[in-house]
């Protein structure tokens, strides 16, 4: 059977059995800020099995993409050394909410492994925990499962929990033996840390609620079930290695084809480990890109980056072609797009992705491994099996080398990584990096709200939100409060806190928009609300008490603040003309990848695989500034999610949304899924102004902008700079330019004084250079004595900046002495350049290692070959340099 086949036998199975086939949810955990990444199928369902959430259906079948890399869930280093380890696998699952529970499960299960899928009974064991006598029991009298294949096992292996508290109970695990010939041990038995008995379906039976009284049984018990396709397709297909199913045969084919290795021998190659690797890694880079995650330097996206830079490594094993991972990528977009269409979809932005992050690494890669296999050389010679620290933090630091590339290589040659010290100069360089916080933020436990969000959604539901038609709420009480670590019944004066209404004008932070400021007052207290947030459907609206108390059993009326709220509609609104904008100028595949909307600014990050230039940023300006002044109508509807969209309405790939969506339509020019707040005419904007347009990571651009007041005051200030200007270059006035149609701009005329500039400062430079005294700079060159007979060093701090003339003052000076080495140290604005040389026929002396060595005690950078070194310094000293520098030659 292949792939294929048994996901649709998994899915029909089930939905036979009156199950509701719900599609994979985003590798973005949806409103759950405990996961970096999706990584079980029950995962999208969280929030039913405790409680938060109402579904219209009670039995659910799934396939759920996962990834496993990064955080507590982390399979990434074993990859390519075992058998069945993945970063992305695929989840086949059935569920009940409240329905069926342990015989239905257990014989649906059951029923499809060994009569739909044909697996012998005589192959299969189940394990129950400890005490679990009635699952036994189903196993044995309901399913015929004799007794001495039911295995009782413990709390850490069959009992399941959510969390510290919520839902969890006993699990069933179903195992395949693969034979004796998979063991590596002569004997092996069930139970063992071994290849032949591989879990293949975990049952979980959540019949049990957890707090600090301990368990209590729930009313209505529920199932959660995973059955790794991976594991199953090798059992249904004869393999041991998932590696060598047909989910992976394209893929490493196409692999071997890079390499010019025979693909029926690729099981016992050299390249094993590599082949499993990038085909592993193509898979999750793929995965994880489609649903909007892109490489960059910090978390869901730097484990992205750590898992291209590994494969891209790999890869480099394989063939020296630069495109070998890109066109690896491309096989499993083909492959895997009929069940992922967003495979397909994203496409060009995902190979465009790979492709530029493999050009940047490739770039550092060689530089960063040479200096890592020198120093690993360096070690062996010393006896030592460790890499300090603060070398594996250098090597991250500076060559954008992952932690995990760095032990990869070092494992290589049997040494092991101080992750440790890592750790500690990681720590150190994210306390200094670390900017400072707002005054009034509230140091909360997230763990802590997430539960309070919970409590209160299952006794009050959720926040009835008011803010598209009203900013006040009159004559309300608080339905709870907290101090962020623990619910309180008040807030004193000058405390901050959490207060959660039972309905509220504020918007919640989403969808990128920020949340809404105001006030909270009864007459006498006064509450600043200056930040509101959403939990579980519950509106946390983040306070300070300026004056009084905010109590519980009071009435108070909440407000919004009317400016804040205008001038952050205003640039929402301006956002969604800005993406239709991107699109007609750049193209459809322009795609939202991150936003930010507050009242100064609005920022919006989409897919594109180059800077825009200055053509197109003013054609979408433009484009976005007629539609503000066509005053089109802005409108919102409800409407079922499947409508919506055949409207034409765009919808951000990775959101979560439910049967019906809210639709934001700007005349014909903009249709969008969103919840935020608009104005309700793009008249309304005034004026939009991009202010800057950059690169977030390969393949995404960022372009930020301004709306209404915000663009007038920067529009005022431009101009009176302009005007300052012209009058300094006694220019006419821009609007007289303007009338006069004169095309004598400030920027033409500043280029051309600079210009005149710069060449007279050369003349300078030169003037300097030729009265240097060059005897006069010999003659206070110190002697030393090294192993190779007498050596003449100068080390000169001298007043010019300009390179070239400093590189022909350092070749005079080396060529009046054979035996010269000369390091001249210029001056600078920002730094100070340096240029280091002597004669080549000096074979013991390395300009290279001299260039390296001060930038390593003055700052800076540079480099270069034994006779010639150039590169920058932060600062320097000629005495504290030429002890370093004497230590080097001798």
């Amino acid at each position: 059977m292949t792939h294929s086949e048994l996901r649709k036998a998994f899915i029909s199975h089930f939905t036979a059995l009156n199950h509701k086939q719900v599609v994979s949810s985003s590798l973005i955990p949806h409103n759950d800020p405990t996961l970096l990444f999706t990584n079980a199928g029950m995962n999208q369902f969280k929030n039913a099995f405790l409680g938060s959430e109402t579904l219209d259906y009670q039995r659910a079948v799934t396939i759920q993409k996962c990834v496993r890399a990064g955080g507590k869930h982390n399979d990434l280093e074993n990859v390519g050394y075992t058998t069945r380890h993945h970063t992305f696998f695929e989840m086949m699952g059935n569920f009940s909410f409240g329905d069926y529970f342990k015989k239905e499960a257990i014989h649906y299960a059951w029923d499809l492994l060994t009569n739909k899928l044909s697996i012998p009974k005589d192959k299969l064991y189940v394990t129950v925990f400890e005490t679990d006598d009635e699952a036994a029991d189903i196993w044995h009298k309901q399913e015929g499962v004799p007794k001495d294949r039911i295995f009782r096992m413990g709390e850490k292996d069959n009992f399941w929990r959510m969390g510290e508290t919520g839902p969890c109970g006993p699990c069933s695990e179903i195992y395949y033996d693969h034979g004796p010939a998979a063991s590596k041990k002569k004997n092996s038995r069930f139970g063992e840390d071994d290849d032949r008995y591989v879990e293949i379906w975990n049952l979980v039976f959540m019949q049990y609620f957890e707090d600090a009284n301990g368990l209590t049984p729930l009313p209505k018990p529920s199932v959660d079930t995973g059955a790794g396709l991976e594991r199953v397709a090798a059992v249904l297909q004869g393999k041991v290695d998932n590696y060598q199913t047909d989910l992976f045969e394209p893929i490493i084919r196409k692999a071997c084809e890079f390499a010019k290795s025979d693909f029926s021998q690729w099981y016992t190659s050299p390249l094993n480990a590599a082949f499993k690797v990038v085909s592993d890694h193509a898979r999750a880079a793929c995965f994880l890109m489609a649903d909007g995650i892109l490489p960059s330097n910090e978390g869901r996206g730097y484990v992205l980056r750590r898992i291209l830079r590994r494969a891209i490594r790999y890869a480099q094993k394989i063939s020296t072609n630069e495109n070998t991972f890109r066109d690896i990528c491309a096989v499993v977009i083909h492959e895997m797009s009929s069940f992922y269409p967003e495979l397909e979809s994203n496409k060009n932005q995902i190979l465009t992705s790979v492709a530029q992050e493999t050009q940047k690494f490739l770039s550092t890669l060689s530089q960063g491994t040479s200096i890592l296999e020198n120093y690993l050389h360096d070690l062996k010679k010393q006896n030592k099996t460790q890499v300090d620290g603060k070398m594996a933090f250098k090597l991250y630091d500076t060559f954008g080398f992952p932690i995990d590339l760095t032990q990869l290589i070092a494992r290589e040659q049997n040494v092991q990584v101080n992750l440790n010290d890592f750790e500690k100069e990681m720590t150190n360089a994210r306390q200094k990096a670390k900017q400072a916080r707002k005054s009034h933020m509230v140091s909360a436990n997230d763990q802590h709200l997430m539960q309070w969000s919970q409590n209160i959604f299952k006794t009050k539901g959720a926040t009835h939100f008011i803010g598209y038609s009203s900013l006040s709420s009159v004559q309300v009480k608080p339905l709870s409060l907290s101090t962020g670590d623990k619910e309180v019944n008040e807030l004193a004066e000058g405390a901050v806190g959490f207060a959660i209404f039972n309905e509220s004008p504020f918007y919640a932070e989403g969808g990128g928009q920020v949340g809404d400021h105001g006030e909270i007052t009864d007459g006498q207290t006064v509450i600043e609300v200056f930040d509101c947030s959403k939990m579980n459907d519950i509106h946390i609206h983040h306070v300070q008490v300026k004056s009084g108390h905010l109590k519980l059993d009071n009435t108070y009326n909440v407000n919004v603040s009317s400016w804040q709220r205008h001038a952050t509609a205003k640039n929402h609104s301006a956002t969604h003309l800005l993406h239709a904008a991107l699109k007609h100028v750049l193209g459809d595949h322009v795609g939202q990848a991150g936003s930010l909307v507050s009242d100064q600014k609005l920022r919006f990050d989409f897919s594109h695989p180059k800077a825009l230039n200055s053509e197109e940023l003013a054609s979408i300006e433009l484009l976005v500034n007629e539609q503000v002044a066509k005053a089109l109508p802005i409108t919102a509807d409800v409407l079922p999610y499947k409508e919506a969209l055949k409207k034409g309405a765009v919808a951000m790939f990775g959101e979560k949304y439910g049967d019906e969506v809210r639709v934001l339509s700007m005349g014909s020019f903009s249709k969008e899924l969103c919840g935020g707040t608009h104005i309700q005419n793009t008249a309304e904007i005034g004026t939009f102004k991009i202010v800057s347009e950059s690169s977030v990571s390969a393949g995404v651009r960022r372009i930020e902008g301004i709306t209404g007041l915000t663009a007038y005051q920067y529009f005022n200030k431009n101009t009176q700079e302009n005007t300052m200007a012209r009058r300094f270059l006694s220019l006419p006035t821009q609007w007289e330019s303007y009338l006069q149609e004169n095309t004598t701009d400030v920027m033409s005329v500043l280029e051309s004084q600079q210009k005149d500039m710069q060449e007279l400062r050369k003349q300078l430079q030169a003037a300097k250079s030729s009265s240097v005294d060059v005897d006069g700079l010999l003659s206070q060159a110190q002697t030393i004595t090294t192993a190779n007979g007498e050596l003449k060093v100068l080390v000169q701090e001298i007043a010019i900046d300009d390179r070239k003339v400093l590189s022909e003052l350092v070749d005079k000076l080396r060529d009046r002495s054979q035996n010269l080495i000369v390091l001249l140290v210029g001056s600078g604005t920002n730094d100070k350049p340096f240029l280091a040389a002597c004669n080549k026929n000096l074979k013991h002396v390395h300009c290279g290692h001299v260039a390296k060595a001060l930038t390593e005690k003055f700052g800076g950078k540079g480099g270069g070959r034994p006779d010639y070194a150039q590169g920058s310094l932060e600062k320097f000293n000629v005495e504290e340099s030429m002890p370093l520098i004497k230590s080097l030659l001798v």
